[in-house]
C-alpha cells in the first residue's frame, strides 16, 4: 500500500475513533479555543463548558501602582493570553505603552504572539509552555538583583515566583484580571462529567472546583474516564482528586493537545 494512501486511512481511523467519544472541554469564557474548533469537525459528542469567567481588575490600586512603576522592572512575564489582552486594554485606556528597555517573556506561544504585536524582544519556552518550561530558559539561571513583574489572572501556582526569589530576584505580581468559577457552569460540567469518556482541563482552579470525583458520582468506575492535561503539575493535582487515568500532553498548544487526544483513543 502506498504511503499516501496509508496516511489517509490512518487519519480516517483516528477521526472514526473520536467521532462517537464523549469529550468534555472546560476552559475560560474569553480565550479562543483552537482545539475546540478542530475537534468540532471530528467529534459528534463534543461538549464545551466555559466554566471560568474572566473579569478586568483595573480598579485595583495595586494594579495601578504596578503600572506607575513599570519602568523600574527589568523583566516582565505574562502567564496567559488573557494577561496580555487585559494589559493591552488597560494600557489603551490609560494611553500608556510598554517600555522598550524591559525584557519580555511569555509562558506560551499564543501569549508571545500577542505580545509581539507591541514589543520586539519577546521570549518564550519553545517546547514546554509552562512555568517550569520558562524557568528552564537560560535567562532565568541568573536573575540576581533583577526586578521582575508577573502579569496574571489572580492567585495560582507560586512556583515561578518562589524559584525566582530563591535566586535573589525581586518579584511582584500584577493581577490584571480575575478568574472566577461560574457556579451554573460548574453544575453543568459535573453533570456532563458523569458520562464523558475524556475530560480536557487546563488549570488547577478548574480541577479543584470540580473536587473529588467520588463526590460527583460514587457509583461510576472513574478508571473509564481519561483526563487530558498539559502539564505534570496538573496531573499531580488530579491524582489527589481521584483521577486514575491521566494523559499529559507535551504542552498546552492545540497541536499537542490534539496529538495527545488521538493517542488516547488510537
Amino acid at each position: 500500500m502506498k504511503r499516501g494512501r496509508w496516511n489517509y486511512l490512518k487519519r480516517q481511523m483516528i477521526t472514526d475513533d473520536l467521532s462517537n467519544r464523549r469529550i468534555l472541554i472546560l476552559k475560560s469564557d474569553q480565550a479562543p479555543n483552537i482545539l475546540l474548533s478542530r475537534l468540532q469537525k471530528k467529534c459528534n459528542k463534543l461538549i464545551y463548558v466555559p466554566i471560568v469567567k474572566t473579569l478586568p481588575n483595573f480598579r485595583s490600586s495595586k494594579v495601578t501602582q504596578k503600572f506607575n512603576r513599570i519602568d523600574s522592572y527589568t523583566l516582565v512575564i505574562f502567564i496567559s493570553p488573557n494577561a496580555v489582552r487585559y494589559t493591552f486594554q488597560f494600557l489603551d485606556d490609560q494611553r500608556m505603552a510598554l517600555p522598550d528597555h524591559i525584557e519580555y517573556f511569555a509562558v506560551g506561544l499564543t501569549s508571545a504572539n500577542l505580545l509581539s504585536s507591541r514589543v520586539n524582544n519577546v521570549n518564550y519556552p519553545k517546547v514546554n509552555f509552562s512555568s517550569e518550561g520558562l524557568l528552564e530558559l537560560a535567562r532565568f539561571r541568573d536573575v540576581i538583583n533583577d526586578r521582575i513583574l508577573i502579569f496574571r489572572g489572580g492567585e495560582g501556582s507560586n512556583l515561578l515566583r518562589e524559584s525566582l526569589v530563591s535566586q535573589k530576584a525581586e518579584v511582584d505580581y500584577c493581577d490584571i484580571y480575575e478568574r472566577q468559577i461560574d457556579g451554573d457552569k460548574l453544575i453543568e460540567a459535573k453533570k456532563n462529567l458523569k458520562c464523558c469518556d475524556c475530560l480536557i482541563v487546563y488549570s488547577a482552579q478548574v480541577l479543584n472546583a470540580l473536587g473529588q470525583l467520588i463526590n460527583i458520582d460514587n457509583s461510576r468506575d472513574w478508571t473509564e474516564l481519561t483526563l487530558l492535561v498539559p502539564s505534570e503539575r496538573l496531573a499531580s493535582v488530579a491524582m489527589g482528586l481521584g483521577y486514575k487515568t491521566i494523559k499529559i500532553a507535551k504542552n498546552s498548544s492545540a497541536e499537542c493537545m490534539e496529538i495527545a487526544l488521538n493517542d488516547i483513543f488510537s
